[in-house]
Order: C-alpha cells, then sequence, then structure tokens
C-alpha cells in the first residue's frame, strides 16, 4: 500500500467528512478480518425503558461500520473477489460476421444456461427527458425477432416508465384527475419507416418522452454479460394480444388493477417509529398507554388494501367473460438496438469486449478495452 492511501485512511480530519460506510468491498476483505475485530460505535441514546430498547434494537442497521484503522488494514490484504477464470476466452472467430441479433440467439440457446436461472431476466434502463433522470427495472424478455428485443409491460403511467419513453404529450390522460392510467400511443406504420438512429432521432423538451434506453443481461454463470443500447417503438395491439392470450387469468387481472408507479400511501418515518415504539411498550408491560388488544399497530394501513380492492372490482368486472381483454395502456415495446456489446469476464478484469454498432447498411464489429 502507498503512503498517501496509508495517510489517507488514518486521517483523523478526513474521517468526520467521509460518508458512513454501510458495505465495504463486500468479497475482498480478508477473511482474518471479522466483525469482532471492528469496534462498534457507541450507542448515543441510553435506553431507558425496555421498549425504547427494543426500538433501538428493530432500527439498528445491523452492519459495521470500518474505522480508520480497519480501513488500513483493508486495503493492506489483497483482493480475494473473483478472478473470472472458469470459462474460456471470448475472441472474434466465435462472433457472428453480420448480426448481432443472430450472436445473441446462440448465446441465449447456450446449453449451460439452465432454464431455473431465468436468463431471460434483464434491466430496463430509461431516462426522463430534458432531466436527464435514469431509471432502472427488471423484467423479463418475451420475444427476439429480426428487429429487436420484445417486453410486456404496463406503458400508461406518467410517472413510470411510459411517462419517460413515450411522454407526457403522448400519454394523455383518459380521466379527469390523471388518476387513470392513459393508452399506448398509437405509433402505426412505426415497422415500416427506416429505423431510428443516433443521427435522426433527438429527444424533445415538449414533453414527448425519451425513446432511448438500455437493456442489459447478466449471466453471472458463465461470467457473460450483453449490453443492448438503442430506440424503444411499442408493438401493434395485435401483436401484443398475441402474448397477453398466454398470459394466466390472474397476471390479467392484476394488468387492470395495477396503476404503475403511482402512489398508493405515504408515511413519515417520525409517525412509523412511533407506532412501533407504542406496540413494543405493550409488549414488555411498559408504563406507555395501552392499546386496546383487538388493534395492532404494526399491521396499519399501507396502502395494499387499496391494490386488493381493485383487484376484486376488476374480478367482478369480468366476472363470467372467458377471454379478459387486453387494457389499453398494457403492451408490448421493441428495443432496436444501436449497439449491442458481448462481455466475456477474464482473469485480472482484463475482459473480452465486442461490440456491433449499427452502419448505414451493415454492422461494425469492435473490441473495447476492459
Amino acid at each position: 500500500m502507498s503512503s498517501n492511501a496509508a495517510d489517507w485512511a488514518n486521517s483523523p480530519g478526513d474521517e468526520a467528512k467521509r460518508p458512513k460506510k454501510l458495505i465495504f468491498a463486500p468479497g475482498d476483505i480478508d477473511p482474518s478480518i471479522t466483525d469482532a475485530s471492528i469496534p462498534s460505535a457507541p450507542d448515543t441514546v441510553a435506553p431507558s425503558t425496555a421498549a425504547a430498547h427494543l426500538v433501538t434494537e428493530s432500527l439498528r442497521s445491523g452492519v459495521s461500520t470500518p474505522s480508520s484503522t480497519t480501513e488500513s488494514q483493508m486495503v493492506a490484504h489483497p483482493a480475494r473477489a473473483h478472478q473470472f477464470v472458469s470459462n474460456p476466452p471470448l475472441t472474434v472467430s466465435q462472433m457472428h460476421p453480420t448480426n448481432p441479433l443472430h450472436q445473441f440467439h446462440n448465446w441465449f440457446r447456450d446449453p449451460r444456461l439452465l432454464p431455473s436461472s431465468a436468463p431471460e431476466t434483464c434491466t430496463l434502463a430509461t431516462a426522463s427527458w430534458p432531466s436527464g433522470r435514469v431509471s432502472a427495472r427488471v423484467v423479463y424478455l418475451k420475444e427476439l425477432d429480426e428487429r429487436g428485443w420484445v417486453i410486456y409491460s404496463n406503458w400508461g403511467s406518467r410517472e413510470g416508465k411510459g411517462g419517460q419513453v413515450f411522454g407526457t404529450k403522448n400519454l394523455s390522460s383518459t380521466g379527469s384527475n390523471g388518476d387513470v392510467p392513459a393508452p399506448m400511443p398509437d405509433l402505426s406504420g412505426t415497422h415500416d419507416e427506416p429505423i431510428l438512429t443516433d443521427n435522426n432521432y433527438t429527444p424533445s423538451s415538449d414533453g414527448s418522452g425519451n425513446r432511448w434506453a438500455a437493456l442489459t443481461f447478466n449471466w453471472s454463470g458463465l461470467e457473460r454479460q450483453v449490453r443492448v443500447e438503442g430506440l424503444i417503438e411499442p408493438l401493434s395491439r395485435e401483436e401484443s394480444e398475441v402474448y397477453w392470450r398466454t398470459r394466466e387469468r390472474g397476471s390479467q387481472i392484476g394488468a387492470w388493477a395495477s396503476w404503475q408507479s403511482k402512489v398508493l400511501w405515504t408515511a413519515e418515518p417520525a409517525s412509523l417509529i412511533e407506532r412501533r415504539r407504542k406496540s413494543l411498550a405493550q409488549e414488555v408491560g411498559s408504563s406507555a398507554p395501552v392499546i386496546p388488544g383487538d388493534v395492532d399497530e404494526t399491521d396499519i394501513d399501507d396502502g395494499r388494501a387499496m391494490l386488493e380492492n381493485r383487484v376484486r372490482e376488476m374480478e367482478k368486472k369480468f366476472d363470467g367473460v372467458e377471454n379478459i381483454p387486453l387494457p389499453p395502456f398494457w403492451g408490448g415495446v421493441r428495443l432496436v438496438p444501436e449497439s449491442v456489446e458481448f462481455w466475456q469476464g477474464r482473469r485480472s478484469r482484463l475482459h473480452d469486449r465486442f461490440r456491433y454498432v449499427r452502419g448505414e447498411s451493415q454492422w461494425r464489429v469492435q473490441r473495447l478495452s476492459p
């Protein structure tokens, strides 16, 4: 370890300025450094009652915060994290020469990708415009075609990914107060238009959304990732209907019932702590006010009841309906790629990375530095 690193780790003046660590280099810390060797911070307020003690314990983070001394020990020991040595390297000869979608298909069919590992799981990232705020969520790939990657979800929420991708301008409310999910925008003819590229598509600040998005697959058993960047286009209602018919009835009811990303309930921390304090005080026989026995203040209405009421309403609405219709705000979108990267882990983090980049009439293949 360099002297500069040691000075930084042991500098008492800087220690107070650094944020409290909740996790520090998981998997990298030497096994000899245990929680027992890390001094715990003293309680700032001594519990005065059994109830207060229980509240303190229930709110404690349960993790150790390394002191400046243990930081010095940590950075002085070599890392023991995973070193990516169990799989063969990736070379350009293994890449499909002309099409990243075919290359993805080859990787996805690898027999080492067991169905139980849910290899279709991926992370979809979108960004609001013009703020640039990014959000990501785990979704399931449902289709791969010659044009791109297809996922299905609720896109009618102005607060969620629908508002980011299609914008508040296109997601005009179907309700007077804006509480009803809006229909997906009808972009008929999209499939017949030239594929949008970074040269002819720029998000607008007029509320029409930002169709740039990214999709990432992580197959840790094979030490592989696939990173897709491109533009989102909605599927036609007819295309979405095909997949909708494969969903089990409960999922169809749930799709109708959920106003995705709408806030159902809000509480301030102080009120939750006070409820917990009263409940624990009753349990330990404190002198705190007695709560009636038929009232469990730890099981307060947190908005779940509203959702379940919506489910019951939809079950009643579609009672006797054999084929539940596709909601106007629910459907499929396709991520049309501008670039696709195939990543293979290698020893010492010197990973193999090959990226396909869309050109005027064909894909270029590039090797990227790890």
